[in-house]
């Protein structure tokens, strides 16, 4: 009886002692990816993967061409589309007939493709040109093809390899110049050359500035908040009370910031001189919004040296 309890307790033990044993889940075969090999990522000719692998490596990014030396860039699937899609064109025709080299649902309006039918400047050729004069390249056996897919992928709205729909950039308001008269007078003050500060006389009673500005989108007089500053401190204008500018239409036609151009100044603010003395420097920004972006100061603080000091006034 003993020696059969003795033998009882030792398998007991021995079977507490037992490792036990770890389910790797991974050896699951449910989790194993599926085995199949026809998958084609290519079976929509008109679509922006198939016209890279088909069209845009093989016939354009060759080298010393679009592999990088000059835009488009066909040397990955993003570079492509993001030097296509609403990208600003280079060469345009006679007329400028252009701005995008794709412009998403009117191929007829998209440089990439216009290229491909006819010579838009009478010295460019037609592309590719390294078929152009050589009547054996392969790009004839599929030209139609090719063509068609790329006219239909744009017509289509040109979407990205996602099947996202591209979203055309709206750029911010950018300045143009600022330029200044004593009021009632018709001739610009005076500014330290090229285009740096302008110089006002102390007995001016009053001063008109004016502004001009550039955006993408809009005209100038359809920008809103429109507002000015005054202050001395280069990068504090926090505490400076905001001012309304008017808008003027038809704006004053005058040279600004860029000296071989003439631009479009619709915006105006009269400056009463009497709190200001001889020697003061006073630094100027303008608060402008187009109907997509938030409030655009301009200059700002990143803003390059010389365009602050052309927005800056000094009393002589």
């Amino acid at each position: 009886m003993k020696n059969t309890l003795f033998y009882i307790v030792i398998c007991f033990v021995l079977y507490a002692c037992k490792k036990e044993e770890v389910i790797n889940p991974y050896e699951d075969p449910n989790l194993a990816p599926p085995n199949t090999n026809d998958t084609n990522y290519f079976n929509d000719p008109t679509s922006f993967a198939a016209l890279h692998n088909n069209i845009f490596i093989p016939t354009c990014a060759n080298s010393g061409c679009h592999d990088g030396t000059f835009e488009p860039d066909f040397r990955t699937i993003e570079s492509s589309y993001n030097t296509l899609v609403y990208h600003p064109v280079i060469k345009n025709d006679a007329a400028n007939s252009y701005d995008f080299r794709v412009e998403p649902g009117n191929s007829d309006k998209s440089v990439l493709y216009k290229r491909l039918i006819e010579d838009i400047d009478g010295i460019s050729g037609i592309m590719p040109l390294t078929a152009e004069y050589n009547p054996e390249h392969y790009w004839y056996d599929h030209e139609e093809e090719y063509i068609q897919n790329i006219k239909d992928w744009i017509d289509y709205g040109a979407k990205d390899i996602f099947g996202n729909s591209p979203l055309q950039a709206n750029k911010v308001p950018e300045m143009r110049g600022c330029i200044a008269f004593v009021t009632g007078q018709n001739t610009p003050l005076n500014r330290e050359q090229p285009r740096g500060t302008i110089f006002v006389p102390a007995n001016a009673n009053s001063v008109d500035f004016w502004f001009s500005i550039l955006d993408d989108e809009l005209t100038a007089d359809e920008l809103t908040y429109n507002k000015v500053k005054f202050g001395s401190n280069l990068f504090n204008f926090d505490s400076e009370p905001a001012y309304n500018l008017e808008v003027i239409s038809p704006p004053l036609i005058e040279t600004g910031f860029y000296l071989s151009t003439v631009d479009e100044f619709y915006h105006k603010y009269t400056l009463d001189m009497s709190s200001y003395s001889s020697g003061d420097v006073v630094f100027i920004r303008i608060y402008v919004q187009d109907d997509v972006n938030e409030v655009t100061e301009i200059p700002s603080n990143g803003t390059e040296y010389q365009i602050i000091r052309h927005f800056t006034f000094t009393v002589q």
